[in-house]
C-alpha cells in the first residue's frame, strides 16, 4: 500500500484559492468543449445536458467514489484505475477533501494502424464536502490497486458539562 501526499490547509481563506482557481479553469474548458460539441452536431437544440456531460467526462473524468462516516471519522474511497500513487494529490481543508490525479500517456511507436483510441493523458478532479469539520492534521491517504482510501477524523468538540448549584 502506497502513501499519498496530502496538502493540508487549516485556514480555508488562505489556502484553497489555488485549487479552486484550477477547478474554475477546468469548468471553463468544459463549457468551451460543450459548445464545440453543440456546433459539431450542427447547432441542434435539445442536447445541452448531454453535451455538457460528455465534455465533463472527456476533460475531467469522474471517478466513482464513496463517502461514509463511522465513529466520528469520514472514510472516502475513490476508484482511480490506471493511476499511480505519485500521480495522486489530496487536498484537505476543514470542510472538504479534493482529489486531483493526472497522468500523461507517452505516445509509443505503434506497429498497427490504430483506428481509434481512448488512451492518452488523463486527469480527474473529485471534491467531497464533509458535514462536520475535520482535523486536517490527522487526514491520511493510501493508494493500492487503483483504489484511493482517505481517512479524515472529525474535530472533536469538548463535552459540555452542566453546572450544578452547590
Amino acid at each position: 500500500m502506497s502513501q499519498v501526499a496530502i496538502r493540508k490547509i487549516n485556514d480555508t481563506a488562505k489556502g484553497t484559492a489555488a485549487i479552486f482557481d484550477e477547478i474554475a479553469k477546468r469548468f471553463e474548458e468544459v463549457e468551451r468543449r460543450a459548445f464545440d460539441l453543440f456546433e459539431e452536431r450542427g447547432c441542434e437544440v435539445g442536447h445541452e445536458l448531454e453535451d455538457w456531460l460528455n465534455a465533463e467526462h472527456e476533460l475531467l473524468g469522474w471517478p466513482t467514489g464513496e463517502l461514509a462516516e463511522k465513529d466520528g471519522t469520514y472514510e472516502m474511497r475513490i476508484s482511480l484505475p490506471g493511476f499511480e500513487a505519485k500521480e495522486v494529490e489530496v487536498t484537505a481543508a476543514p470542510n472538504e477533501i479534493v482529489v486531483h490525479a493526472t497522468t500523461k500517456e507517452e505516445k509509443k511507436e505503434e506497429k498497427a494502424n490504430v483506428l481509434w483510441t481512448e488512451f492518452g493523458s488523463n486527469e480527474v478532479y473529485r471534491r467531497f464536502d464533509v458535514p462536520n469539520s475535520i482535523n486536517v492534521d490527522k487526514v491520511t491517504a493510501n493508494f493500492e490497486n487503483g483504489l484511493l482510501r482517505i481517512t479524515a477524523p472529525e474535530i472533536t468538540k469538548p463535552k459540555q458539562i452542566a453546572a450544578q448549584a452547590a
